[in-house]
C-alpha cells in the first residue's frame, strides 16, 4: 500500500499537468473582428504549464501579426497571452487589453484600449 507521502508526491506533480490539460481546451484557430481594429485570428499553439500562451494574433489591417511573448512590446510586435481556468487575458503589443471567456468553441469578453474605448467582441473557433 502506498505511503501518504507517495500519494501527496505523486498530486503535486500532476497539477502542473492539470493545467496544461486545462489550457489545450484553447489550442487552435479562432477568428473574430475587432471593433475599431479589424477582422483578426487569434492562433494559439500552445498553453504552457503556467499559463503563458504560445503563438500570434494576425489582423487583416495593415497585415500586423504579433506573437505571443513573456510580455508586451509594440517594438519587437509581441503580446502576452496568459490562460487561467477558462479565462485568456491578453496585453496586445498595439496596446489593447482582452479578457475573454472560454464557453464551447467561442471566445468572448471585452477588448478595452486605454481608458476611453470599449468593445464586446467574440473569436469562434475555425
Amino acid at each position: 500500500m502506498p505511503s501518504r507521502r507517495a500519494l501527496g508526491a505523486a498530486a503535486a506533480l500532476m497539477l502542473p499537468l492539470r493545467a496544461y490539460a486545462q489550457g489545450s481546451s484553447f489550442v487552435g484557430t479562432w477568428r473574430g473582428d475587432v471593433p475599431g481594429v479589424s477582422a483578426a485570428r487569434l492562433i494559439i499553439t500552445a498553453v504552457k504549464p503556467g499559463g503563458q500562451v504560445e503563438g500570434r494574433m494576425e489582423f487583416e489591417l495593415q497585415s500586423h501579426v504579433s506573437t505571443f511573448a513573456e510580455r508586451p512590446d509594440s517594438t519587437k510586435n509581441t503580446s502576452r497571452g496568459v490562460v487561467s481556468g477558462s479565462t485568456l487575458v491578453i496585453d496586445s503589443a498595439l496596446g489593447g487589453h482582452y479578457e475573454l471567456s472560454l464557453a464551447g468553441n467561442s471566445l468572448s469578453g471585452v477588448y478595452t484600449r486605454g481608458t476611453t474605448y470599449r468593445a464586446n467582441v467574440t473569436f469562434n473557433r475555425s
